[in-house]
């Protein structure tokens, strides 16, 4: 195009009218006019450069350089629609909090011991946790993965790995507070056991299948008393009861069973009809009945020791809550008032176990402020190599050693302490 004119040629076969932007001459195939309005008229992308203030490419450098950007935008758009309506069989593991087992939660101890004698505690005696997403939801979307997989401390797992195919949110939650519930009892009897003080026996209901004949009759915590008017002493006998009717039968439970917490304990009967085992050991076999619970021993000490509500599930805090009813029935402090934290499953005798999560539980630790983490000796394989700097590392395989290493690091911090994989070492290495 040409600027206007006074003294612009005329158009042969027409008027002397000079060239202009509104009267340029036509181009073969097409009007000259009508492909400069084309061109002058912006594309969404200009308009949104300048909307944002900016001004469109002019030269083909720009224009090129904005195509990439475009298409970059566009890319991120279909990306962000793809993360969130694209749910993957997936679990993001991240560290979560901590609670302090010698402390409060919500203004209210997370263990209290009444009728006997306590001492006082100072510090902290961290239980570790994980921050889980996907369980109870049945996955977790593209992006929320993409997320996990960049996030230093993250992990993204299979779903399946923990929980198997055909678990449900609703079912993950009742068997993480089943087992945190177990986990309870199991490291009240180890606390016992170490301190050398007896404990009372209880054979109590630890989980209900979902879907069973005993789903919405009988419940987790509740303590059998007898099976089909039979006494009962052990988990093995109540199988045993149940196991020597046929399927069909009605099989009569009489129970104790705490309402609410706090509450005393009521006597109730409960009667379950049997089906035939869904998941028989040997299939060959004759259907036996099966009602759809798995018992337990609940351990009692003589006096009461009450745990708070932590908003917490699972196991794995076993070990820490035996080493918190250690520091509050014995004089002085297990920690000497520092920062102590800690995983690990227990059983009455004081076996440490392994648990889940554990690379995002040294950070937590880590991010907490501890200078000493207990790990359970099962989980070397996952802890070589991934100890944060400044924090101490020891692993475990008994409630007496987990207490022993924390005595001994009071002590001396500096001291040499068994490491995961190498042996002995220097502490903090």
């Amino acid at each position: 195009m040409t600027d206007p004119s006074d003294d612009a040629p005329a158009i042969p076969g027409g008027p002397d009218v000079p060239v202009t932007a509104d009267a340029a001459v036509p181009a073969p195939g097409g009007s000259a006019a009508h492909t400069s309005a084309a061109e002058s008229r912006p594309g969404w992308w200009d308009r949104v450069i300048l909307w944002f203030g900016g001004h469109p490419p002019t030269t083909p450098r720009q224009r090129a350089r904005s195509r990439a950007i475009r298409r970059g935008v566009v890319a991120g758009m279909v990306m962000v629609v793809l993360g969130s309506i694209i749910q993957l069989p997936l679990l993001v593991l991240s560290p979560g909090p901590t609670y302090n087992t010698i402390g409060e939660v919500n203004g209210e101890p997370l263990i209290s011991i009444t009728g006997t004698t306590t001492f006082p505690t100072d510090g902290a005696m961290d239980m570790l946790t994980v921050s889980e997403r996907g369980g109870s939801s049945g996955g977790v979307y593209l992006g929320e993965a993409l997320i996990g997989w960049a996030a230093p401390g993250d992990s993204v797992i299979p779903r399946e790995s923990i929980y198997g195919p055909e678990v449900t949110g609703a079912e993950i939650t009742e068997r993480n507070d089943q087992l945190f519930a177990l986990s309870q009892s199991d490291s009240i009897a180890a606390a016992m056991n170490e301190l050398g003080i007896p404990t009372e026996e209880a054979i109590v209901v630890t989980v209900v299948a979902g879907g069973s004949p005993a789903d919405g009759v009988v419940k987790a915590g509740d303590q059998i008393l007898t099976v089909n008017g039979q006494e009962v002493t052990s988990p093995a006998q109540v199988g045993e009861e149940v196991r020597k009717g046929e399927v069909g039968d009605t099989v009569t439970l009489e129970v104790l069973r705490v309402e609410e917490p706090g509450a005393e304990p009521t006597k109730k009967t409960l009667e379950v009809v049997t089906v035939a085992n869904p998941k028989p050991e040997d299939p060959a076999a004759a259907p036996q009945p099966y009602m759809g619970i798995i018992v337990g021993v609940a351990y009692e000490a003589p006096f009461d020791i009450e745990f708070g509500d932590s908003n917490v599930g699972g196991p794995s805090a076993g070990m820490m809550f035996s080493l918190a009813i250690i520091d509050m029935l014995t004089e002085g402090q297990l920690n000497g008032g520092k920062h102590v934290a800690g995983t690990g499953t227990i059983d009455p005798e004081g076996n440490v176990g392994p648990i889940g999560g554990i690379q995002q539980k040294l950070v937590g630790a880590r991010d907490a402020g501890a200078g000493l983490m207990l790990a359970p000796q099962d989980n070397c394989a996952d802890v070589v190599g991934n100890i944060p700097r400044g924090l101490t590392v020891v692993p475990v395989a008994t409630l007496s050693q987990a207490r022993d290493t924390v005595e001994k690091w009071v002590a001396d911090p500096d001291a040499e302490f068994p490491q995961c994989g190498d042996g002995l070492a220097a502490a903090g290495r």
